[in-house]
């Protein structure tokens, strides 16, 4: 591991879910990894007011997610020692995209701001940014997920891949169920988690020259592809995960009669619920999972990003990308607060 970062490319969302963090947390940062010099935009500027470093900030024009990928594709001719992002899961994934479509190996250390911080490129949640510390820290190669629609690349994901009606976001500084096709239009709306199967939907898994149906019809609730930790060795009640990370495969995927990505749901009403039945498959490289003929109006959500509304003539394929790019980890657990 480097001594510090001394330059280094800075890219802050300041609408993740606890924003209210983004100032202190990457000022925390830039000192702990003993940064000197910033490249960023206006967001960033504004997140450094105070800061002792120099800043330069360069002009984007553009908004949302193309303001983040047009700024890092700006960055990677700057000859930056590293990449800060502050910001959720999703502005992480957004920035690793970028990094893997132009082989860009410079080392991305995530700052969680968001509602859930849980992919693995988070180094560390802003409330712990004043630990970090340069000799605890390594880099690594994480592998992703990626999805497809209809043939056309849409993005990675380092947590999870969910086909649903609702993502989790903060509404005033509160974690809700939101709507997730208002959502890809910059609305916080709460939403209600429903099924997306239909009576022609199909989840089938293919590779090796084998296709095997994995699921189809209305009891596709929702669509869910994790990756397979070691955390949960010794933990039965996980079932083909805990048997895939046993096995040293990287992912699965998880297609359940019910939605499963949601944060509102009550003890009450999971208690009288119908008994929840799933099925399971593992992901390894050269084997894809394809959906298919979901109910209009399902999105696609890669590490808590809408991006794509489906219709049932639409077709999604998730598989696993090994070593996509560089990230950088704590040896300590510093990513939750």
């Amino acid at each position: 591991m480097a001594d510090a970062w001394r330059r280094v490319g800075l890219v802050v969302n300041p609408a993740a879910g606890k924003s209210t963090s983004s100032t202190t947390g990457v000022q925390n940062a830039l000192r702990s990894l003993g940064v000197d010099v910033a490249l960023t935009c206006q967001a960033g500027k504004a997140a450094l007011s105070g800061w002792s470093g120099v800043v330069s900030v360069h002009a984007v024009e553009a908004t949302g997610r193309s303001y983040t990928h047009a700024l890092v594709q700006w960055l990677s001719g700057q000859n930056v020692d590293a990449v800060v992002v502050v910001g959720g899961d999703g502005t992480l994934a957004d920035v690793a995209m970028v990094c893997a479509e132009k082989q860009w190996r410079v080392p991305i250390i995530g700052i969680g701001t968001g509602s859930t911080n849980v992919g693995r490129l988070i180094t560390c949640c802003a409330d712990k940014a004043p630990e970090l510390d340069l000799r605890d820290l390594e880099t690594w190669s994480p592998d992703s997920l990626t999805a497809s629609f209809n043939g056309e690349l849409v993005g990675l994901a380092f947590n999870d891949i969910v086909i649903g009606h609702t993502v989790v976001g903060t509404i005033e500084d509160r974690p809700r169920d939101l709507d997730a096709a208002e959502h890809m239009r910059g609305q916080a709306i709460p939403g209600r988690p429903r099924r997306i199967g239909g009576p022609r939907t199909k989840v089938m898994r293919i590779g090796q020259e084998v296709e095997t149906l994995v699921a189809e019809g209305e009891s596709v609730g929702t669509v869910v592809a994790g990756f397979a930790e070691p955390a949960f060795y010794g933990k039965a009640v996980t079932g083909g995960i805990c048997l895939a990370a046993l096995a040293g495969l990287p992912a699965g995927c998880l297609i359940c009669d019910m939605p499963l990505a949601q944060i509102e749901i009550s003890a009450t009403s999971l208690l009288h619920a119908a008994p929840i039945s799933s099925r399971y498959v593992t992901l390894a490289e050269g084997i894809s999972i394809t959906v298919e003929n979901v109910r209009e109006g399902a999105v696609l959500c890669m590490d808590g990003n809408p991006l794509r509304q489906l219709s049932e003539s639409d077709r999604v394929a998730i598989s696993v990308r090994r070593d996509a790019v560089v990230g950088v980890r704590s040896r300590r657990n510093l990513r939750w607060a």
